[in-house]
Order: C-alpha cells, then structure tokens, then sequence
C-alpha cells in the first residue's frame, strides 16, 4: 500500500490532464476537469499507475482530484463520464472506493440522467459496502434503487425498467478532497483494473480498458485497514478542459 500512496499524490502533475478514454465494450470513460469560472484549484481526473485494486492484471486507478469546493454556479468537479451509454437501460451500478479517501453523500457520487428527463444522484456513502474478498484498504460498493436522489424530473423507476434509460452517466468529485477508485460496474461491465489494459494516448492521458462481465472479487482476505488519505495539492490556476456535454451534467452543485 504505501508504494502506491506516493503514486496517487504525484497526480499533482496531471492536474492539465485535458481527457483520457478507457475502451470497454462499447462503453468508454472519458476523465477531465471542469472549472468553467477557472477558479484558483487543484482539479484533476486521471488514471493513475499504482492507484488501483491490487490483483489485478493492470494497476491504474481512477483518481478524482478537488482541492476546494467551488459554490456552484459555476462550480468545479473532476470529472469521469461513461460514453456511449444513452439509450442503453441501466441495470446495476458499482464501484471499487479505496478506504480513506473521499466518500460523502454528495462526492464522489454517480450523475445518472435517464431520457424521461430524471436527474439523480449516486453518493458515495450510500450502497452496500463490503470489504469481504477485497485486498487490504479497499472495499465494494453496490448500489441499489433506494440509493437514488432524486435531483429533477420523475422518481427512480428502479434498474431495468423504461425509466432507468440512460441519456447521460458520469463519477464526479465536486467536493474539496482526493477519491481513488476503480472497477466501475455499470450493468456488469467492468472499466478498471481487474483484467485492464491501457495505453498512453499522444496528450500523455491514461486509456483504460478492459473486457471484464462482471464485477468479481480481486485475490486478497478481507480487511478494513485504510490507508493515508493523500494530500490535497496546493492551489493553483483551474482550467477548464471540458467539452460541451449538451445540456448534460445536470446534478453539478445540486445535491445534499
């Protein structure tokens, strides 16, 4: 763990990560920092070496970076959003959350925007969180249909019904604090370490890929030893790398 912890602050450095993609099967993240008012923080999202769950057959994590909370609007976040999702009905969702670092009710928290015009939040500390089957300092979260906020528009139909088709999914931090995460589920395809593959693209952005079905256990005993929180970089001039999500993004400084 501690050969890891070092890694995970050194994100310091990606902080002008402009997007990063991970292929997966017909899904793919994109990573950026949003701070359209270009607030003076930290605020980057990156694949990092070294971040992710042990065991694995690649060992990037995703970390989510906010070095102060930016009163919305404008607001700030960093920023993983799921490409191709819209149309596709969404069925589960989870998340590998390395224990000590940031998880509240409001970040990181999953923006799910469904195409009947319902806009929920997914926070963190919500779910069932189980660190049985999981390496040392890490644990398993997987949410169910009482875990969704309903920020606008109709309540939560519940997964696998006509009003859980997505338009828009996205893992964002828009509270001060570092979260590392990894093995995103989303209808049991998993985007991370597990099985992972990943390329440099020519911006020197982190691809992370993998072909994984579903979101099984990494080696390792149960164990709920966290490791250091890493710190919070110092703040420095914010940029704004995002492009247009046509009107999506819509629970950005809405939720609890």
């Amino acid at each position: 763990m501690k050969r890891r912890i070092p890694l995970v602050i050194a994100l310091v450095a990606l902080v002008a990560v402009g997007a990063a993609y991970a292929a997966q099967r017909g899904f793919s993240t994109k990573t950026e920092a949003f701070n359209p008012g270009n607030a003076p923080v930290s605020d980057a999202a990156a694949w990092v070496h070294g971040a992710g769950v042990p065991g694995g057959t690649d060992d990037q994590g995703l970390v989510l970076l906010l070095s102060a909370l930016v009163t919305f609007p404008p607001g700030a976040s960093a920023d993983a959003t799921i490409q191709n999702v819209q149309g596709t009905v969404l069925t589960s969702l989870g998340v590998d959350h390395m224990l000590g670092t940031a998880c509240t009710n409001g970040s990181p928290r999953w923006d799910v925007e469904t195409s009947n015009g319902g806009v929920y939040g997914v926070g963190c500390a919500s779910g069932v969180h189980s660190t049985a089957g999981m390496p040392m300092g890490w644990e398993r979260i997987t949410f169910s249909n009482q875990d969704f906020q309903n920020l606008s528009g109709p309540a939560f139909t519940g997964f696998g019904t006509a009003g859980a088709k997505l338009d828009f999914l996205q893992l964002l931090q828009d509270e001060a604090g570092v979260a590392v995460l990894d093995n995103l589920n989303v209808n049991g395809t998993v985007i991370g370490s597990k099985n992972g593959k990943h390329e440099d693209d020519d911006d020197n952005n982190d691809n992370n890929g993998n072909n994984n079905d579903n979101h099984g256990n990494n080696d390792g005993q149960a164990n709920t030893a966290a490791p250091a929180a890493p710190a919070a970089p110092a703040a420095k001039a914010g940029h704004d790398s995002r492009d247009s999500h046509n009107g999506n993004g819509k629970s950005k400084g809405s939720h609890d």
